[in-house]
């Protein structure tokens, strides 16, 4: 259990005698007076008559007092913010990074089987393994006659703890913070950082020119690391960043160059709301050549304490303690999230291998038994099959698919190539078309690879629409009116009237319907389009009356 101690307003010999007998066990209690009622030279002539006692007031001025007074004077790892706390259990912090999944086109003229809905797809997933790579201590001596010297003056206890204390926590929080620097060359040294090319800003010589280039760089590639790309982090796995989670670390002399509230500026946020903290750590940590600064987020480190504790052994020949700082603990690199270097070296050069469209399979068109067929039904549904192939594969094989020669706009093809006849299709042939969606980088108007059918016979009975589009119902000359019968195309009148006008004719029909009326002597020809299929001719013949 840790014991919070706050710290003390009275550091005297006395208040700290005081505190350690107040939080001590009975028997302590029992055998060392207070020192405010007997004083401290009773207290001490107690201790040294009783050495559980004194090895328990040893104990609680080292561990408690000693530790609070030592964290007020020593120094603090500034990067010790991006620990993530203690490792309660185990000694590895696994690190889990999905990618991304596939995505599919829904078609509602397809059967979705089982393979669709109960197969598994899983997504390319990597983890990583952190180890407790750390396991150090930190031996102190306290020796009996030294600290008996420290009550000759009424505050000497707690400034001989601070000295004696405050070398083992200086010493744990550089080591660790040196350790935490290094992880910026391990990472280097393993290819994991993006290289971004800046001016040497930091040169005494550097101009104003070359703050502005690396500002602009460094507000650019923040802006960019919103957006998923697996360019970015060492596993090459799809992450991003958003701008108020980056840390950019920084030298002294980066810094001082480019000035913090020109960053500020840089970064159109005020310089107490930074866009992207400014973290300066000393050139000669980053042990990077030419690094500038990095740019990540504070989950790159994975750094967590498994064990923090102080050990004691009694030495009884010598007379005194040795006294053992223990600090194990995770110090690691995520391989998953951001990280970008800005150096004077080159930009990393991220070459994409072209996978070309090289051919389209031949169109294939399969009835619903799966059958290659030439002839297409008015109002059925099929299969249009074909594929582009790349060199080499594995290239970008997406197809688009068009139908060519049809009238009915009832008449489509679907983006996963199901081919509908439209019931009320008119043409007695059509193709279908597929051409594939590569573009050639080198000439983004060339044309992607296609290919097409010959003529698909269309045939079958047209299937009108629901409500029908219109039908003729009859037609009137001069007052006399004949009923249109379907499948029926020749109609004889009989009128007085020889000569006929087209004003003579009357059209009738349900619904909207387009007619034309031609008259060649007693022959009069309506021609109609119902709105489903072909126009057809309706031919009327005028006759004399009987006498």
């Amino acid at each position: 259990m840790v014991v919070q101690i706050t710290p003390l307003k009275d550091d005297s010999n006395k208040a700290i005698l005081s505190a350690i007998r107040r939080d001590a066990s009975t028997d302590y209690q029992r055998r060392i007076p207070d020192p405010t009622k007997a004083g401290v030279q009773a207290s001490l002539k107690a201790l040294a008559n009783h050495r559980p006692s004194y090895n328990e007031f040893l104990d609680a001025l080292v561990n408690r007092i000693g530790s609070v007074i030592a964290r007020n004077t020593s120094w603090t790892n500034p990067l010790a913010e991006f620990k993530r706390g203690m490792l309660q259990y185990g000694d590895t912090i696994e690190e889990i990074q999905s990618g991304l999944l596939q995505a599919h086109v829904y078609d509602p003229d397809r059967e979705y089987l089982e393979n669709a809905i109960f197969g598994t797809e899983r997504p390319d997933v990597e983890a990583n393994f952190h180890r407790v790579n750390r396991q150090d201590y930190y031996k102190i001596t306290i020796n009996e006659p030294l600290l008996q010297r420290a009550f000759l003056d009424d505050s000497g206890l707690s400034s001989f703890v601070a000295q004696l204390l405050e070398a083992p926590s200086t010493s744990d929080q550089w080591d660790e913070f040196l350790l935490t620097t290094q992880l910026f060359r391990e990472y280097e040294s393993n290819g994991g950082f993006y290289h971004v090319n800046v001016p040497d800003v930091a040169r005494i010589e550097s101009s104003e020119a070359d703050a502005k280039t690396a500002l602009r760089k460094l507000r650019a590639m923040a802006d960019t690391l919103k957006f998923v790309s697996t360019k970015y982090n060492a596993a090459h796995m799809p992450t991003f960043a958003n701008p108020d989670e980056l840390c950019i670390f920084v030298t002294p002399e980066f810094n001082a160059a480019i000035d913090v509230e020109a960053l500020a500026g840089a970064f159109n946020v005020s310089k107490a709301e930074m866009y992207g903290r400014i973290i300066p750590i000393p050139t000669e940590h980053f042990g990077i050549d030419g690094c500038q600064a990095i740019m990540t987020v504070r989950d790159f480190f994975v750094i967590a304490d498994q064990r923090l504790e102080n050990t004691s052994q009694y030495n009884p020949v010598a007379l005194h303690n040795n006294y053992f700082l223990h600090h194990w603990q995770v110090v690691s690199a995520s391989r998953f999230v951001p990280a970008v270097m800005f150096h004077t070296g080159a930009d990393d050069e991220v070459i994409e291998v072209s996978k070309p469209v090289t051919s389209v399979d031949d169109v294939v068109i399969n009835d619903v038994n799966g059958t290659a067929t030439t002839t297409v039904l008015r109002g059925n549904i099929y299969q249009a099959v074909s594929k582009a192939n790349t060199t080499p594969e594995g290239g970008e094989d997406a197809v688009r698919w068009s139908v060519e020669g049809a009238t009915s706009p009832h008449t489509h093809i679907t983006n996963t190539g199901v081919l509908h006849v439209g019931g009320d299709e008119g043409a007695t042939n059509i193709k279908v078309r597929v051409t594939s969606t590569w573009l050639n980088p080198e000439n983004l108007r060339e044309d992607g690879v296609t290919k097409v059918t010959g003529n698909l016979s269309v045939s079958g009975d047209a299937v009108p629409e629901w409500p029908e589009q219109g039908r003729l119902s009859a037609v009137e000359i001069i007052g006399i009116r004949t009923n249109v019968v379907d499948g029926t195309t020749a109609y004889t009148f009989t009128t007085d009237q020889t000569a006929f006008k087209t004003e003579d004719v009357r059209v009738i029909s349900e619904g909207s319907i387009s007619s034309k009326v031609t008259i060649a002597g007693k022959v009069i020809t309506v021609k109609a389009d119902p709105g489903v299929g072909a126009a057809v001719s309706y031919t009327f013949t005028a006759t004399a009356p009987t006498p």
